[in-house]
């Protein structure tokens, strides 16, 4: 008997620190407003790598470099449990935030609601609904903590 296993579904995230500000998404659907770190699922043949470099690209507009593995974890959102969720810690090297055609932008696709991107100052971090909050608490370790 031959034992097919199945991949997890992998995720990518971008955390996008300048100037002491993050590049966040407000994610705005029935009545209900949250923030999330930019990014998406990984496809067939691609890196996590070449992942977020492409959704960087589609959901923000903007080229990044990937610097670091920030964060893994195993998703716990539901309808995505047990997705690998993979956060990164990048650069912006050129674009415009703001200027993504990515499908969330697009009329007619499965994406409903409201995608708002803005730079969140980090003093503002732990008043947000940052999710996962595993994530956000990892930011506010490494960068509110000591200052």
């Amino acid at each position: 008997m031959v034992n097919i296993q199945k991949k997890a579904i992998e995720r990518v995230r971008a955390v996008i620190i300048n100037s002491n500000k993050i590049l966040l998404i407000n994610r705005i659907k029935e009545n209900n407003s949250y923030w999330v770190i930019p990014g998406g699922g990984v496809e067939r043949g691609e890196s996590r790598k070449q992942a977020v470099k492409r959704e960087c690209l589609e959901e923000l507009g903007i080229n990044v470099q990937v610097e670091r593995l920030f964060l893994r974890r195993i998703g716990d959102k539901p309808g995505m449990e047990g997705q690998h969720e993979f956060f990164y810690r990048c650069s912006m090297v050129s674009g415009k935030v703001g200027t993504g055609q990515g499908p969330e932008f697009q009329p007619g696709t499965q994406y409903n609601g409201e995608y708002e991107i803005s730079w969140v100052d980090l003093k503002k971090l732990p008043d947000i609904n940052l999710k996962p909050q595993e994530v956000k608490n990892r930011i506010i370790k490494e960068y509110l903590a000591n200052k």
